[in-house]
């Protein structure tokens, strides 16, 4: 392998790179166990990323969003429409795959419209993030630490319910201060996908779903997900991100290693050993590593488990690395419009700034009063 390609790859998949390098380093200090892995998050990391793929290909959700936004009559319900379609997707199907399925979308009614739809992107972004958070499955640090501090789906929920009901607000507030006009939308009409293919997919993330909320076994659901698809469809194999997968074979490597060491119990007890010190911690550190490894660092560090997944699912609105979904609105969007790379980094500092403070700050505030 030629050392550009070396360098391609560390760019591209820095994130994993870390992950194993940190792996790697810290195994001279701490020998390793193979206890440190949690094959249940894997196994249902695995079959999700095979279920949406599945989805993906028969494009279940671009028919559905098609279909619902050709009932559209004005430039107000079209924008409203896109960020609660991939609002309401993310929670499901990940924010990084409503992003990649709905921002295309958007680029595509901008052209038919004539109309600039920065600012929709920008909140779609949002939207899926935010989106995201509400749901165990909606996002990888979601998946993790729903399983590392063992938390029922009950109590996952009553966590993220306060703010939940203030990123729908804040989002709302944005689509109708948003501009308006009559219009008149067609997109081209899509095929149906096929009924029983759909019921099958859909039938299978459910499935998986109740594997992360501890309701099927998750080692059952995996085998009947990769058997039935082994038969349906084998070229799903290869649609997905292993690289994921590796990344938190890292960590949690990294994190086993770190746990019982001195200096863990340190930060633990001193920095990390408040509910407000945590969710802080989550929050900043998520604005420059984003979100993902920074809930998988700081798990092993503290046990204020609602502090770290509040901080880190917040901490996903602010910088463009906050959350690595937001990178992929970016991609998509400055391939198409290299031109307005600036606009888009400063509608969306502003707007994720705004969300940050008004959605985070009432969070703090309550774990300093707490």
């Amino acid at each position: 392998m030629s050392l550009d390609r070396i360098k391609n790859f560390i760019k591209q998949e820095i994130v994993l790179c870390a992950a194993v390098l940190l792996a790697i380093v810290s195994s001279f200090f701490q020998r390793p166990t193979l206890a440190s892995i949690d094959f249940g998050v894997l196994s249902v990391l695995l079959a999700l990323m095979l279920v949406v793929a599945g989805l993906k290909s028969i494009r279940f959700l671009d028919w559905a969003a098609v279909e619902f936004l050709n009932k559209c009559t004005s430039l107000r319900q079209v924008n409203s429409a896109l960020i609660l379609i991939t609002y309401i997707s993310s929670m499901f199907v990940t924010n990084d795959v409503a992003l990649i399925t709905f921002v295309p979308l958007t680029l595509v009614i901008r052209k038919r419209l004539q109309v600039d739809m920065v600012r929709t992107i920008v909140l779609q972004t949002m939207a899926a993030n935010l989106g995201s958070m509400v749901t165990p499955p909606g996002n990888p640090q979601n998946l993790f630490l729903y399983s590392h501090f063992h938390y029922s789906a009950l109590k996952f929920f009553m966590v993220m319910a306060g703010p939940t009901l203030l990123a729908a607000l804040f989002l709302a507030v944005l689509c109708y201060r948003g501009r308006n006009k009559k219009l008149t939308l067609t997109l081209d009409p899509m095929e149906k996908p096929d009924q029983k293919l759909t019921y099958l997919y859909i039938g299978l993330l459910l499935l998986n779903i109740g594997a992360v909320l501890h309701f099927v076994d998750k080692y059952i659901a995996l085998a009947i997900t990769v058997a039935i698809l082994l038969f349906i469809n084998r070229a799903l194999f290869k649609a997905v991100d292993y690289s994921l997968l590796v990344t938190f074979v890292g960590f949690f490597v990294f994190i086993g290693n770190i746990s019982q060491t001195a200096f863990v119990d340190y930060l633990r007890t001193n920095v990390l050993g408040s509910a407000l010190g945590t969710y802080l911690a989550g929050l900043v550190l998520s604005q420059f590593i984003s979100n993902v490894p920074a809930a998988m660092l700081l798990a092993g560090l503290t046990d204020a488990a609602d502090a770290l997944l509040l901080g880190v699912n917040i901490g996903g609105l602010g910088t463009l690395i906050a959350s690595m979904a937001s990178v992929i609105s970016y991609k998509i969007y400055t391939a198409e419009h290299p031109y307005q790379a600036e606009v888009f980094l400063k509608t969306f500092t502003v707007y994720n700034i705004a969300g940050l403070i008004l959605i985070g700050l009432p969070v703090a505030i309550f774990f300093y009063m707490g």
